[in-house]
């Protein structure tokens, strides 16, 4: 295995809030230096740099070795330029931070310093067996069969752009098998429950709670919900556009300080998140009244709410997904519900939907799937008496052939 050059190292945040730099020395040792700001550290590391002018990053050599095809090419300087050169330009901020950690915890301590001369599709299959059992980054269990496919399909996505650039003649993803998930019970409020927790927002002194309610009678995801704007609502057509999403991402900015920023995104979870949603008469008119008190308060306070969010806190500052989180919490713990996280309001609303007799293809564009199957596999369950009640209709058809004269059938 090769030394690690001097200049190469890691920067992350601790819980207490400082930096701490790991980096290794001239006597090829692991070192950590710790730090108050992002920014020093940042520092640092490049003074490392500069003091080896010879040295070459992961990124370097990558380049090198993509124009002579050298067979010494590591899954891990590949990854690295893959993150930065295909990655980075073409997808999601979020979908790129999901990727840049997967390869930063997951990859690269394991595969990162193996040659792709090096590596086989059996040693692949066995980082993704150590990854199930025992493959969390605290080092207790391992990974989930969705976190597993999330990386799986970033490999093979990177593994992929490698062969088109004649670095590798076969991808070796194609080979590795996944275990079978199995599927969670999903958490769905009961009717009563429902009632509860709508009565508990009314009661809430923040104003903000009514988006819970708004969450139930429209499926959004937590995201969507703390992205909606009213530019986004058309009150007339009651119905508002699903359009941005507002979440807190990684930073992968020097510049920035901070580890986490929350950021407002033009852009939903996929093409099919972007989409129509419509109010029932009931949900329109206390959204109104809803309304008419914030605006009363953006006229009054110049500005109050000055992006004109939804749903917004008190003071008029947006809401992030974990300080809306903590709202949910006040609301479920004030209707005496107990192992409901805020996802449950989306279930439940796809649940009663389609209790209440709403076709799949609906829903489905409703909650913004790519296609009804996805809807009919998280949410079948749901259709049971559906199913009975249909059978029921079937009496209709059976009746008029059956003649009261006749005995048992079949002589029993």
């Amino acid at each position: 295995m090769a030394r690690r050059l001097k200049g190469e190292g890691s920067l992350y945040q601790t819980k207490d809030k400082t930096w701490v730099c790991q980096y290794y020395g001239d006597d090829g040792k692991r070192h950590t230096k710790r730090f108050q700001r992002k920014v020093d550290g940042r520092a640092f590391l490049d003074g490392l740099r500069q003091d080896e002018p010879t040295a070459m990053l992961p990124e370097q050599t990558t380049a090198l070795s993509i124009g002579n095809q050298s067979s010494e090419l590591t899954v891990g300087a590949w990854m690295g330029r893959w993150l930065e050169t295909y990655a980075r330009p073409t997808v999601k901020l979020s979908t790129y931070c999901s990727y840049e950690m997967l390869v930063r915890v997951h990859v690269k301590p394991i595969l990162g310093d193996i040659p792709f001369s090096r590596l086989d599709s059996i040693a692949l299959q066995e980082f993704f067996n150590q990854k199930y059992s025992s493959g969390k980054a605290t080092g207790v269990g391992g990974l989930s069969v969705k976190t597993l496919r999330n990386l799986r399909n970033m490999l093979h996505l990177s593994f992929e752009q490698a062969k088109r650039n004649g670095l590798i003649n076969i991808n070796l993803v194609e080979s590795v098998r996944l275990p079978r998930e199995q599927k969670k019970e999903m958490r769905v409020l009961s009717k009563e429950e429902q009632r509860r927790l709508v009565l508990a927002c009314r009661a809430m002194p923040e104003p903000a709670s009514f988006g819970v309610i708004f969450t139930l009678f429209t499926g959004l995801r937590m995201g969507e919900v703390c992205g909606l704007r009213w530019d986004n609502v058309d009150m007339e057509r009651r119905q508002f556009l699903v359009c941005e999403t507002r979440n807190r991402l990684p930073n992968h900015d020097a510049s920035i300080e901070t580890s986490t920023s929350v950021r407002t995104v033009s852009t939903t979870k996929t093409d099919h998140s972007r989409r129509i949603v419509y109010l029932c008469d009931e949900l329109y008119q206390e959204l109104c009244q809803y309304r008419e008190i914030q605006f009363s308060l953006m006229e009054q306070y110049p500005g109050y709410n000055s992006e004109r969010y939804v749903f917004c806190q008190e003071n008029g500052v947006p809401y992030e997904p974990r300080t809306y989180q903590d709202l949910f919490k006040r609301c479920v713990s004030r209707a005496g519900i107990a192992s409901a996280n805020f996802h449950s309001l989306r279930h439940t609303f796809a649940t009663r939907a389609l209790e209440q007799g709403m076709d799949p293809v609906t829903l489905s564009r409703l909650l913004g799937h790519a296609n009804a199957s996805i809807t009919l596999d998280k949410y079948g369950h749901s259709f049971e008496s559906q199913k009975r009640a249909g059978m029921e209709l079937m009496g209709a058809l059976y009746a008029p052939v059956r003649e009261p004269s006749v005995g048992p059938v079949m002589g029993f």
